[in-house]
């Protein structure tokens, strides 16, 4: 049973229809990661390269990627579609100052990620999900929300950006292991798998489950035919890291560690997507209003944040398991 369509007798399985654009997620542990400088660099560089591309402000309540692209907060934002009811993207495209880039501004103070309730977060991806474009990235909010985790794993790429530091690394790895188990109970709900997860959680200590890799393993003894369904679906998600803030070379190369203990902690496929170095000029850059790829096209930054764009321009983009 090598094809997904194989398992229709569990049911319509999720995460099969195809959006109407390229999707990338950029998520995180806790603020101050980067996230932002990094989801609008890929955005500029894959609108630089002709692709039409829609970007993002989903950390709601405390929207910033405007002042990242040298505007001003747009008077029509995502509150406003939330509010009127209508969730029509094209009401809110701010076009910016970069040819084939517009900007979907996050709300201000009066709507926060955690006060969208479950219809409102529902007409919201939809609205994003089947928006045409050649590209739409979306900046999440910090944290492990059900409503920041929806949009991550709604995506067809899903980054995960971290510094260096052990904290951030910890914090990225909490942020990854809820995205997964998020999608992993979805998936064991439609394979009729959810009593035996529950069964072998509540038996962990005694089974070792060490990491959620184990846990693929022993519902694969334990349940023969619908456990390599499950492994199979969940094969087709994947995390990309990229690691922000990079000052030595051994920083850049703890990207490859990181890389390397996803894949073997979750069982499914991790990339790590490059680095993108210190440097003082990207919040002196933001002083003057302007992003530093604007600002400073000869930088070492732009190299790197170009290089991951191309990348990311060149690649497969496969519907996700979410």
């Amino acid at each position: 049973m090598s094809d997904i369509s194989e398992f229709r007798k569990y049911g319509p399985l999720r995460g099969q229809a195809q959006p109407g654009s390229k999707i990338i997620a950029i998520g995180g542990g806790k603020g101050g990661v980067g996230k932002s400088f990094v989801s609008s660099g890929l955005a500029i560089f894959l609108a630089n390269m002709g692709h039409k591309t829609l970007l993002v402000d989903l950390d709601l309540g405390a929207a910033n990627l405007h002042t990242y692209l040298g505007m001003g907060m747009p008077k029509n934002t995502i509150q406003s579609i939330v509010d009127d009811g209508s969730y029509d993207i094209e009401k809110v495209l701010n076009p910016s100052h970069i040819q084939n880039l517009k900007l979907v501004a996050g709300s201000n103070d009066n709507l926060d990620i955690a006060d969208i309730n479950t219809k409102q977060r529902s007409q919201l991806m939809r609205s994003l999900f089947y928006y045409p474009s050649d590209f739409i990235v979306l900046d999440l909010s910090a944290g492990t929300h059900n409503t920041t985790l929806d949009f991550f794993n709604m995506a067809q790429k899903h980054i995960v950006v971290t510094t260096p530091e052990p904290v951030s690394i910890e914090n990225a790895y909490r942020f990854m292991k809820a995205s997964f188990f998020q999608v992993l109970k979805r998936y064991e709900k439609q394979l009729d798998l959810a009593e035996t997860v529950v069964d072998l959680m509540a038996r962990k200590d005694e089974l070792n489950l060490r990491c959620p890799a184990d846990l693929l393993h022993i519902i694969n003894q334990v349940e023969p035919e619908k456990g390599p369904a499950l492994t199979r679906i969940l094969s087709r998600y994947k995390f990309d890291i990229i690691l922000n803030q990079t000052r030595t070379f051994k920083d850049n190369s703890m990207g490859h560690s990181i890389q390397s203990v996803t894949k073997k902690y979750f069982g499914v496929p991790s990339e790590y997507l490059g680095n993108v170095d210190y440097d003082n000029a990207v919040w002196q850059s933001l002083r003057k209003n302007k992003h530093l790829l604007v600002e400073s096209p000869h930088s070492r930054i732009y190299a790197q944040l170009l290089g991951i764009s191309r990348d990311l321009s060149n690649s497969d983009f496969i519907r996700a398991a979410g």
